[in-house]
C-alpha cells in the first residue's frame, strides 16, 4: 500500500489552520538542505547553525505571507535563506574560519560516504577534500555560489533555481556550467599552492560536481 506525502502546500494550510507541530515536518524536510545552501557561503559551523534556524524562525514568522499560487514553499523558503546570508555576510567582517562543517551537512549528491565505518583511511582523505571543495566554494561569485549550492546541495531543479533566484533558465544553465570550471580551476590552485608549485601540475581531484 502506497502511503501518500503531504505536500508543503498542505502543511503550511494545517499550520496556519492552528496545527504548530506540523511546522517540524517542514523544518525535518529542508534543514539538511539549507544547512547546506548557507554553508556553501559561510564556513563557520556555528553562524550555519544559527543562520538556518533564523531562516526557519523567519519562515514560521512570515508564514501568513506564502502564496502557492506565485511559487512553491521551497522556493519561498530558500529565498528566506539567501536574504538571511546576505544580510549575514553583509555585516561580517569576513574572520577567517574557526571551525569546520559539522558531519552531517556533507555534500550528500556529490561525494560518496565519507564515514569512517565505510573506509576509515578513505573517510579522512575524503573529509580533507571535502573542506577544501566548500573553501573553493566560497571563493567564487555570490551568484554563481548560490547556483551550485542550490543544484548540488538540495538537488533542486534548473527551472526552481531560476524562479528562486529570479533569473532566466539559460542564466542558471550558464551559470552551473562555468561555475564548475571556475571551481575546478580554484581546485587546482589550492593543490598547486599547498605543493609549493607554480605552474599547473596537470591534475585535480576528481570531486568536481556532475
Amino acid at each position: 500500500m502506497t502511503i501518500e506525502v503531504e505536500s508543503d502546500e498542505a502543511l503550511v494550510r494545517r499550520i496556519r489552520d492552528g496545527d504548530t507541530e506540523a511546522f517540524a515536518e517542514l523544518v525535518n524536510r529542508y534543514k539538511r538542505g539549507i544547512a547546506n545552501f548557507i554553508g556553501a557561503s559561510v564556513r563557520c559551523a556555528a553562524d550555519v547553525s544559527d543562520l538556518s534556524q533564523e531562516t526557519f524562525m523567519r519562515a514560521y514568522a512570515h508564514l501568513g505571507t506564502f502564496n502557492p499560487q506565485l511559487g512553491r514553499f521551497s522556493t519561498w523558503i530558500y529565498q528566506i535563506a539567501r536574504n538571511v546570508v546576505r544580510t549575514h555576510l553583509g555585516k561580517s567582517l569576513k574572520r577567517p574560519p574557526t571551525q569546520e562543517l559539522p558531519e552531517e551537512q556533507t555534500l550528500e549528491n556529490a561525494l560518496p560516504d565519507i564515514s569512517l565505518e565505510s573506509d576509515p583511511a578513505g573517510g579522512i582523505l575524503r573529509a580533507e577534500a571535502e573542506r577544501e571543495l566548500r573553501e573553493a566554494l566560497t571563493e567564487l561569485p555570490e551568484r554563481t555560489r548560490t547556483v551550485l549550492a542550490l543544484r548540488y546541495f538540495d538537488n533542486m531543479e534548473y527551472h526552481t533555481i531560476a524562479s528562486t533566484l529570479g533569473l532566466s533558465l539559460g542564466n542558471v544553465k550558464t551559470l552551473i556550467h562555468r561555475g564548475k570550471i571556475a571551481l575546478a580551476k580554484k581546485m587546482q590552485e589550492r593543490e598547486r599552492r599547498a605543493r609549493g608549485e607554480v605552474k599547473p601540475s596537470g591534475g585535480h581531484r576528481a570531486l568536481l560536481l556532475v
